[in-house]
């Protein structure tokens, strides 16, 4: 009985190793954050809105410095000239 206990425990132990990195918890804080920045920067090109951008992004936390912040404007007005006229 013993060996079969222990055996079990190998087995379920050995499971775990298998699945890799444990998973960190979730961060619901995090997650309704990215859902409110993506919200906002899908309402800014929908309006054609670059300065509701820069303040989402701000808002967010990107630096205006930045490369990405500098990445995204580029790609924002490269969207937006795609676009048919209003």
């Amino acid at each position: 009985m013993v060996d079969e206990q222990n055996d079990d425990l190998r087995d379920v132990q050995a499971e775990e190793r298998s699945r890799g990195v444990r998973r960190k918890k979730l961060d619901t804080g995090e997650r309704r954050e990215t859902a409110r920045l993506r919200q906002d920067v899908l309402k800014a090109c929908r309006d054609r809105d670059e300065m509701a951008l820069k303040i989402a992004l701000l808002g967010a936390g990107w630096s205006e410095e930045s490369p990405e912040f500098a990445e995204a404007l580029r790609k924002f007005r490269d969207v937006i000239s795609r676009l048919p006229p209003k």
